[in-house]
């Protein structure tokens, strides 16, 4: 592989991205790759992933719309301040949630998967509440959105993705 410069990129070298079901990513170099049938002329970003799972290539003028810059420490912040005020998803169909679900984990969006969170959860505590047990569809939908707050909150804030919503429950309680 041999690096180029791109005029116009999106991303940079030593950026740190959310990608899609990698989770956080580092790109590690914009280049582009020496392998039988690729064109030699198409760049790509190289992405690592904080697993360590090996290298991830992602054509920089192909769709990049599972991948975005994290957010900030302060937009981290303002964003755990105002959690209360955030609206749960409204569900087009009650009874089938899981397309709606799985539209919203796809845009990686953190306000999205707060509301994706509060609905599941308001979903949980009606259920319970008329004796019923707690959808396999909620419970593996709220699991994966929290994985993916979690992780980037606690990446961007330095706090282990283990203690985030110890921290955010704490947070939200000064308030």
């Amino acid at each position: 592989m041999r690096s180029k410069e791109e005029k116009n990129p999106v991303y940079k070298i030593g950026d740190v991205v959310y990608y899609g079901t990698n989770g956080i990513c580092s790109i590690e170099d914009i280049t582009t790759l020496d392998f039988q049938g690729i064109s030699k002329d198409r760049l790509y970003y190289v992405l690592a992933d904080t697993g360590n799972t090996g290298k991830i290539f992602v054509p920089v003028d192909g769709d990049t719309s599972k991948m975005r810059k994290l957010i900030s420490k302060e937009d981290a912040m303002t964003l755990i301040s105002e959690i209360k005020n955030i609206e749960p998803l409204k569900l087009k169909d009650e009874n089938k949630p899981e397309p709606e679900y799985k539209e919203v984990l796809k845009k990686y969006d953190c306000v999205e998967l707060i509301r994706l969170i509060k609905c599941i959860y308001f979903r949980k505590l009606k259920r319970i509440g008329e004796g019923k047990k707690v959808t396999v569809v909620d419970d593996k939908y709220m699991k994966l959105a929290e994985e993916v707050l979690h992780q980037e909150i606690g990446s961007v804030l330095g706090i282990p993705k283990d203690q985030v919503l110890n921290y955010l429950i704490n947070k939200i309680n000064e308030e």
